[in-house]
């Protein structure tokens, strides 16, 4: 335990806010059309500012993936990451749970209200009486944070000077509950403060490990071979099975109790690989990229999942970000782990001597090491068409940002494709999804009706260009979408009730131009768009390069919605010509071995005669 624990100190630092823009990040946000999110406590603690989260709009659809599909996760960092400035992990999780699950009690949700489920076996798992939806969102469940709130905390863990008043953690603050950056245990949703702050955690989680993007690349064995994926965790547990206080294995039988086994995961241990660069006090794009930090998740397919099967899984993805300092060495292992005030090498804004006078240093001993998160709504992972094969590759293309310009938008982003360049092969699919919300504050400048998010594709001739392919273009140049239908689909989002120019003049008043704009059956304008859209799978049988825009969020000065798509060849030129030259020399050589074989075994023939005559001048 002691090693697990010492890696929460590469998990955290001061003010470094973390924030996902694909999958979209809610940061507690639920459908709340405020600038600020209206509970940070309503599933999670995401330590992160209440400006940050994209909204929903209850009753669209989730975001659907296919099985063992390839999904570009993107986020920002505001203190960076893989740069010397900071220690510095990234930890990507995922949980998934059956829709149709008779136990209501563990059904992943979003809820419908902004307000954070009780701590009360008696409602927390109430309906709403007018829709049906559960009223309140819930990631982990309610029985997991009762353990949480049994169990012992871990009493060597590196609180700082964290105990020395009885505001901070005191010996009475037993609980898992309470941890260095959780003093009074406050309760976010159902999720346990001390798994959420030390990875990897060393008692049973809900969670499942995707990646680790690593600060220090040489800790990756140990990330993995301690992750739940493969390793089985403890916990204490009475003779009738319910979990109990202590936190190991001498405590709990010591107390009669059984120390438990709870099973791995059974599935792969964590990809492990070195964070991406990013500078601090930003929240900017990737050294070498120029695009957001990212990770690649294929998704789990039915064999890790078996909900998938059936298309009954809903699933939460979760972003932790991990930070600390070089004043700590969070691998030594030393007494001030164990006792706060006295051996704890930081305290709460201390004053230092330099040239002979005192500074006093900007230190929050609960930030000192910390852990910021961010997690996606829900979503759901479907089974793969019957036609499409599990060799199959499949890429996800999506939609980022919401409506806003970059001031109103901050720390979210405006519009984009994600990702904005994809490269493909020749009979690769690509699923293009993307979903919006139609809360977002009204002021916040855009297209169309006030608030909402809508996107659509229109193939562009060329990256530089804002006006769309012409109906002639597309009969002397290679299209994106090769059908004609699929192309309007793309374009006009299958919208209905669409009235013309003519009659939105007529409707609203010739001068009235912003009530034309907002005209919800203005479908120039996507207005009568769903904010989710679904344009299926699309196989790329078409090579080359391929560039779209959004007609409707791309507007040139303001922002730009534009991205590419290359489908290359599944084999390269020079390797087509290599297969071909080598394919012709084994035929060649096939033959001369046969008229070899021929003259040997009837050299007197006049056949035989003759090639032998050609293989002896041909040696020469």
């Amino acid at each position: 335990m002691r090693a697990a624990l010492c890696l929460a100190l590469m998990a955290t630092s001061a003010l470094a806010d973390v924030y996902m823009h694909n999958m979209r990040g809610s940061n507690d946000r639920l459908n709340e059309a405020n600038t600020n999110r209206n509970n940070g406590n309503r599933l999670f603690d995401s330590q992160n500012n209440d400006k940050g989260g994209y909204c929903y709009t209850l009753g669209t659809p989730p975001m659907s993936y296919y099985e063992g599909s390839l999904l570009p996760l993107e986020w920002t960092a505001q203190h960076g990451c893989g740069n010397p400035k900071m220690e510095c992990n990234m930890v990507l999780q995922y949980m998934c749970g059956n829709q149709i699950e008779s136990d209501p009690t563990i059904q992943i949700r979003d809820g419908t209200t902004t307000q954070t489920i009780p701590d009360n076996v008696n409602n927390f798992n109430q309906k709403d009486a007018a829709t049906g939806m559960f009223t309140f969102g819930m990631h982990e469940s309610y029985a997991y944070y009762q353990n949480c709130k049994t169990r012992q905390r871990n009493m060597g863990l590196f609180i700082a000077d964290r105990n020395k008043n009885q505001n901070q953690l005191t010996t009475n603050k037993q609980s898992a509950i309470f941890t260095r950056q959780n003093n009074n245990g406050n309760r976010n949703g159902f999720e346990c403060p001390e798994e959420r702050d030390y990875y990897p955690y060393w008692h049973p989680s809900p969670w499942k490990d995707i990646a680790v993007l690593a600060n220090d690349v040489k800790q990756c064995s140990y990330y993995q071979a301690e992750s739940q994926n493969v390793k089985s965790r403890n916990q204490c547990v009475d003779s009738t099975g319910k979990p109990t206080a202590p936190n190991n294995k001498n405590a709990c039988v010591a107390a009669g109790n059984t120390w438990s086994e709870v099973s791995s995961w059974g599935i792969p241990a964590p990809e492990c690989v070195q964070a991406p660069w990013s500078r601090d006090n930003h929240l900017g794009n990737a050294l070498g990229t120029g695009e957001q930090a990212s990770y690649n998740w294929t998704l789990p397919t039915a064999s890790q999942e078996p909900c998938i099967a059936n298309n009954e899984c809903t699933c939460v993805l979760r972003l932790r970000y991990n930070i600390s300092t070089g004043d700590i060495d969070g691998w030594g292992y030393n007494d001030f782990y164990q006792n706060g005030v006295g051996n704890s090498p930081v305290t709460q804004d201390p004053n230092v001597q330099v040239m002979g006078k005192n500074l006093t240093l900007a230190m929050d001993t609960t930030q000192f090491g910390r852990t910021f998160q961010d997690r996606s709504h829900t979503f759901s992972i479907r089974p793969r068409p019957s036609d499409i094969h599990s060799y199959d590759r499949i890429y996800n293309l999506n939609v980022r940002g919401k409506r806003g310009n970059i001031v109103q938008t901050y720390p979210a982003t405006e519009y984009d494709f994600v990702p904005t360049q994809l490269t493909t092969r020749q009979n690769d699919y690509i699923h293009f999804q993307w979903t919006g919300c139609d809360n977002n504050p009204a002021n916040n400048a855009g297209e169309g009706t006030a608030g909402t998010d809508r996107s659509n594709i229109v193939q562009i001739t060329d990256p530089s260009k804002n006006f769309p392919a012409g109906d002639d273009w597309y009969g002397s140049n290679t299209p994106l979408f090769e059908a004609s239908d699929l192309r309007t689909r793309m374009a006009h989002l299958d919208q209905v009730n669409c009235l013309t120019y003519d009659q939105l003049i007529a409707k609203n008043g010739a001068g009235n131009t912003n009530a034309i704009k907002q005209d919800p059956q203005n479908c120039m304008k996507l207005n009568a768009a769903s904010p989710y859209f679904d344009g299926g799978l699309v196989k790329m049988n078409k090579t080359g390069t391929f560039y779209y825009m959004s007609s409707r969020n791309n507007n040139f000065s303001n922002r730009g919605q534009k991205a590419t798509i290359t489908v290359e060849a599944i084999l390269p030129t020079w390797a087509i010509v290599l297969v071909s030259v080598g394919s012709a020399a084994f035929v060649v050589s096939g033959v001369v071995g046969g008229m070899t074989f021929y003259a040997k075994s009837h050299p007197h023939t006049p056949v035989g005669s003759s090639i032998n005559n050609l293989l002896s001048k041909l040696r020469v």
